[in-house]
């Protein structure tokens, strides 16, 4: 485990700085990171979250380093077949800053009240589980948020055309999720594209998220489509639409996450 965003490194800040030159006040960047928890770690870890994670990420957001955090613990699948049992998502301001030093990491964990060094604190987080991958994402729209308590169904996809399969989910599914939060269903909706890494053999460029306020709204998602369809999409048949979705976004594996924490700027 680390301290979020203290792993990036030159070649992420270059690739960074090539795919978003383009766009003046770049948003929606956001940092996410799988961890997996070592055996007899579990209530350590919790404990972690809502202590000293807790702490330590409130302050940074608060001072601006971050625009917000959320904690997202695995609900399925669990267990040996999880590849993650915890995901940090941290987002930013505009781009990623620079990674901080050790010094700095000591600095900030000084002034969360933390007294412990940035080598002690990273000791005992190696203690309790292991990183096992990270990358660097943007949604390319956002409806919507999750709070702590939601359900988080992260969907990965795979697509030939990245740029396509989103604008595709803007049209049709933007509208929808709208609609779904309006009505009282959902709690949001992103689609999202991976920065970095983007190689051809690293994870699915684009993802989905779909947010739930309860258990029950997930397991009556579907009910919600079909009842919010209608009146944003009129007379469109849906099983159609779904048709010319599949052939540039096809969801290749799905994730439900609980948001155990989040944290948003002080008032």
């Amino acid at each position: 485990m680390s301290i979020p965003r203290i792993l990036l490194g030159a070649a992420i800040a270059a690739a960074l700085s090539v795919s978003l030159a383009a766009q003046q006040a770049p948003v929606g960047i956001h940092h996410i990171q799988c961890v997996k928890v070592n055996p007899g770690q579990q209530a350590a870890v919790q404990e972690w979250i809502d202590g000293d994670n807790h702490k330590l990420t409130q302050s940074l957001v608060d001072s601006g380093a971050y625009a917000m955090s959320l904690v997202l613990r695995t609900q399925m699948p669990a267990g040996t077949d999880a590849q993650c049992d915890y995901v940090f998502v941290t987002f930013y301001n505009g781009l990623p800053p620079a990674p901080k030093t050790r010094e700095e990491i000591s600095m900030a964990l000084r002034k969360a009240d933390i007294q412990m060094t940035a080598g002690a604190y990273n000791a005992k987080l190696s203690e309790m589980g292991k990183l096992v991958n990270d990358n660097i994402t943007q949604y390319q729209a956002l409806v919507g948020g999750a709070k702590k308590g939601d359900y988080l169904e992260f969907n990965s996809m795979s697509s030939p055309d990245p740029g396509a399969c989103v604008a595709i989910e803007k049209k049709d599914w933007q509208p929808l999720a709208e609609q779904m939060v309006k009505d009282g269903n959902t709690d949001g909706w992103a689609i999202n594209l991976q920065i970095f890494p983007r190689g051809a053999k690293d994870e699915p460029a684009v993802s989905t998220v779909d947010v739930f306020p309860s258990w029950d709204a997930f397991t009556h998602h579907y009910d919600s489509i079909r009842s919010a369809w209608p009146k944003v999409h009129g007379d469109a048949d849906f099983a159609s639409t779904m048709a010319q979705h599949g052939k540039l976004c096809t969801i290749e594996h799905t994730v439900l996450y609980k948001v155990v924490d989040a944290v948003t700027p002080s008032k």
